[in-house]
């Protein structure tokens, strides 16, 4: 079983190397193999949404401390991805600006961390960072999530019980089927993914100060 951590805005810098981690893991995903995005010279990824009021979510090797699944979450009252670089995918914006509605961002797994040899072993990091956004949402009085990703995530969190509302589809430069689409994140859907609960052990999700 892997560890859960919720980084806050205000405590990356303790959390610097761990942060680093996982920005070298985006790169690998948004820069290598979709060409989203340009890598840093320091084989990193990141945006002017990380410099923003939001929080990190990471999922830790227990033994090694080692990043293997991240994903970044931010308010929609601020500066979103969805509402700028995937805005043409967003039908009536202004309706997805609100407190209770948080984008999640940047999810990633790395696919090819050898420390379990389990075929299901992505999925598992997936399954528990759902899971500590649910959490999150949760106890920040959030009621929605909004994402662009792969049209498989959404399929994948569909046979997970975690239905998300699809907004737009389209197809990337790289041929890749992506949508942007909202997930509720109320008490049904946590009640729904109890079963995948002992994935992310006992963390406990921070409550965070409005934005």
């Amino acid at each position: 079983m892997g560890v859960i951590i919720y980084i806050e805005q205000c405590d990356r810098a303790r959390n610097r190397e761990k942060i680093h981690q996982y920005l070298q893991l985006r790169k690998r995903i948004f820069c290598d193999r979709y060409e989203w995005v340009q890598a840093h010279s320091d084989g990193t990824e990141s945006d002017e949404l990380d410099d923003t009021y939001g929080v990190v979510i990471l999922y830790l090797d227990p033994g090694t401390e080692k990043v293997i699944g991240g994903v970044r979450l931010v308010p929609t009252t601020g500066p979103t991805l969805v509402h700028s670089v995937w805005s043409e995918m967003l039908p009536h914006p202004e309706d997805f600006r609100s407190p209770h509605i948080w984008e999640a961002t940047r999810f990633c797994v790395d696919e090819t961390s050898n420390i379990w040899r389990k075929r299901n072993f992505v999925n598992r990091v997936t399954l528990a960072l759902s899971v500590a956004i649910i959490d999150f949402s949760h106890a920040n009085d959030i009621s929605h999530i909004i994402g662009v990703c792969e049209k498989k995530f959404f399929d994948m969190s569909s046979s997970y019980g975690a239905e998300a509302e699809i907004l737009s589809i389209r197809i990337d430069q790289s041929g890749t089927q992506i949508c942007c689409g909202v997930w509720p994140s109320g008490e049904a859907i946590r009640n729904t993914l109890l079963w995948a609960r002992p994935f992310i052990g006992g963390a406990q999700p921070i409550k965070v100060k409005a934005a």
